[in-house]
């Protein structure tokens, strides 16, 4: 058989073409704006799976949104494959198949959203590209992505831009500990890989702030999200010493901020007040179940030793339920408990609220790990138009426990007395009220 040499169009820089060399099973690169990651990653990917032997191999491509993943990545995965033979392409779908006639099979390639992470379930991957994954929901990759991987021991290359000391953070600081075994991590600063012309960084220097030029062009970790709303309180509170161990004192009682989600997830804060301190001692995040059902989790778990004193509510949750026609708040009622409805409020005052009552917070950084998550992250929407950011938040996952904090702190007022005063249910006195 006469052998045909087709080309995907890719010349690695010099750069790329080392790092194609080093990557390992788990792959950590943070990369400055203008890198050429997606480049890099799509021909990688492309490369692997032209040399893989198995049996139908399947690869993926995700982003942060299933929109972005068309936008940025779908016409480069066709330039680079177009001259494949047997390609074919679903643009409804974004799949990309590549028939291997020889072996009687073909590859099969995706590019998916994680913004709706069950849509990943259910499919084996030999490799995955997780672009701009700190704009990820972090539980993406533990308890979805990750697991597709077991069966054919798939790797993984996380890619992205810093935003702030979040869940790439932490991902790259697992790589740092673990590149003794099969995982690798680089850092790509724009000052280091001139890709861009000095003249040119320069020019971005003067037009952007030295946080926004750090984060994005220099990968550091330790310049403020751009555009997060809580960043600087956040950063504060750990240099403090504010985000630690904080257990439950039984002595208090708890009170409770939701945001409560119909289609997506129900966010619940747990907070225990002494005087000025307000101690988060818990945080929970629950999707794809009712209201009765998180009431027994927190009468039935960990959940079940606390003495609850408020559950405060936002205003939706006097909305009725069409099918039943009571109302989430009635339905709690029926459960046995009693919640606070608050008035609907300017999202702006519960910003301004939020970050005075960060100042006075102790956060658990075990139980509270999402929850802080959600806060790190929280930020405006950006125009991609018009380049700025939005006076509006960027409705994500981050949004609902950052919703439920806004709550929170237009409900808590620091300085009032929170203790336990349960009236014993036997009392001994010789008092009698008939003596003078």
């Amino acid at each position: 058989m006469q052998q045909k040499t087709v080309s995907t169009h890719y010349t690695p820089r010099p750069f790329q073409q080392v790092l194609h060399s080093k990557l390992k099973r788990f792959n950590v690169l943070s990369c400055h704006r203008r890198f050429g990651k997606t480049v890099f990653s799509v021909n990688e990917l492309l490369d692997k799976a032209l040399r893989n032997t198995w049996k139908m191999p399947v690869y993926a491509y995700i982003s942060p949104t299933y929109g972005q993943s068309e936008r940025i990545a779908w016409q480069m995965l066709k330039q680079h494959t177009k001259d494949l033979p047997g390609v074919t392409f679903n643009e409804a779908k974004l799949r990309c198949i590549i028939e291997r006639p020889h072996l009687r099979d073909h590859i099969t390639i995706f590019l998916l959203g994680a913004e709706n992470p069950d849509s990943l379930r259910g499919i084996y991957l030999d490799g995955v590209i997780l672009d701009e994954f700190a704009q990820f929901d972090p539980t993406v990759w533990g308890l979805v992505v990750r697991p597709t991987l077991a069966d054919r021991r798939g790797w993984a290359i996380f890619i992205s831009t810093v935003k702030g000391m979040n869940h790439f953070y932490d991902i790259y600081q697992t790589a740092v500990k673990n590149q003794d075994k099969d995982w690798f991590f680089a850092t790509y600063k724009a000052s280091q890989t001139g890709v861009l012309p000095q003249e040119e960084l320069d020019a971005l220097r003067a037009e952007m702030t030295e946080e926004q030029y750090n984060q994005e062009m220099e990968c550091d970790w330790g310049a403020a999200l751009t555009g997060a709303y809580f960043g600087k309180e956040m950063a504060k509170a750990e240099a403090d010493g504010r985000v630690g161990k904080v257990p439950h004192d039984p002595a208090l009682l708890v009170d409770t901020a939701w945001d409560l989600g119909i289609s997506d997830s129900t966010a619940i804060w747990f907070t225990q007040q002494y005087r000025q301190e307000i101690r988060v001692i818990d945080y929970i995040e629950v999707s794809g179940i009712g209201l009765p059902q998180i009431a027994k989790k927190l009468k039935e778990e960990h959940r079940k030793d606390y003495s609850y004193r408020d559950f405060h509510w936002p205003h939706d949750g006097k909305a009725r339920d069409l099918s039943t026609g009571k109302s989430r708040e009635e339905t709690m009622r029926e459960l046995g408990v009693r919640v606070r409805i608050a008035p609907k409020h300017d999202v702006a005052d519960g910003i301004n609220a939020a970050r005075l009552l960060i100042s006075k917070c102790y956060f658990d950084a075990e139980k509270c790990d999402r929850g802080l998550s959600a806060l790190k992250n929280y930020e405006r929407k950006f125009d991609e138009k018009l380049k700025i950011y939005q006076d509006k938040p960027l409705h994500n996952w981050a949004s609902h426990g950052a919703d439920a904090f806004r709550l929170l702190a237009l409900a808590m007022k620091p300085g009032e007395d929170r203790q336990n005063r349960q009236m014993p249910t036997k009392c001994l006195s010789d008092y009698d009220v008939f003596k003078r």
